[in-house]
């Protein structure tokens, strides 16, 4: 059965005005590459809950931080100017501990941009992993894909341009953003398929890095402390990975294995 975008919600918590912001969205794919790069934005920069996303069509999954339970699709954002031209002052990052079935996908895709245009996001920046077989040594190539409204980032940036065919969460996202005003870039980093790839997520962070001229995004303790970070990601989505079971087949992630 189709899924609507109404039986998806977006919950403020705070009357936070984010006209202008730039919106990082990070989701549990392929080397959960998406899930290390925005946790480890919202730590870094101590940034501050704002809303958080339900359905009933999410598993029955929630995450605790020290007995306090909360929903496992969660926006949050950082008094921080950055953006392309140095035009906002927030950083807004949107964090799943949850692979949403993919029946869900383009409806959930549909609900965030939604909720990014109401607000007044003036770019969205997705974090999305390349599987790959083997452990990529040194940096991860970092490919960058966009809607029309964001391609003169890539040369503007210097992105290295992708081909060849997405699916999965970035797939749905930017399929749901052709012919939309708001930009919506995706960056793609190589990782394994196999387990959380923090080196992988520092690379991207990088890449994000002359998005945000005024803000130093520091990747080194994410490098020093890559496999804690990862063993601790991978334990989360273990546990999510309980309620997921039956709801999904075993590979709803990103970019696919045509992808090149």
């Amino acid at each position: 059965m189709a899924v609507s975008a109404e039986e998806i919600r977006i919950v403020d918590t705070r009357d936070e005005p984010l006209q202008g912001a730039m919106m990082v969205i990070g989701f549990p794919t392929h080397g959960l590459v998406g899930s290390v790069a925005a946790s480890y934005l919202v730590h870094a920069l101590d940034m501050t809950s704002v809303a958080y996303m339900t359905s009933e069509r999410f598993p029955p999954t929630v995450i605790m931080e020290e007995g306090v339970v909360s929903a496992p699709v969660r926006f949050y954002v950082s008094k921080l100017v950055c953006g392309v031209d140095r035009s906002c002052q927030q950083l807004l990052v949107a964090i799943s501990d949850i692979q949403p079935p993919p029946e869900l996908l383009p409806a959930l895709s549909r609900r965030l941009l939604d909720w990014a245009e109401t607000k007044g996001v003036q770019l969205l920046v997705v974090v999305e992993g390349q599987p790959v077989d083997e452990q990529v040594h040194g940096d991860a190539r970092v490919v960058a894909m966009a809607n029309r409204a964001a391609a003169p980032l890539l040369a503007k940036y210097s992105f290295e341009p992708a081909n060849g065919v997405v699916t999965g969460f970035a797939g749905g996202l930017l399929l749901s953003a052709i012919g939309r005003q708001l930009p919506v870039l995706c960056l793609v980093a190589q990782a394994h398929k196999d387990f959380p790839d923090a080196r992988a997520a520092a690379k991207v962070i990088e890449s994000i890095n002359p998005l945000v001229p005024l803000m130093v995004l520091d990747t080194k303790p994410l490098r020093e402390k890559a496999e804690e970070i990862e063993a601790e990601v991978r334990q989360t989505l273990k546990q999510s990975e309980k309620s997921l079971s039956g709801m999904r087949p075993p590979d709803v992630g990103g970019p696919g294995e045509m992808y090149r």
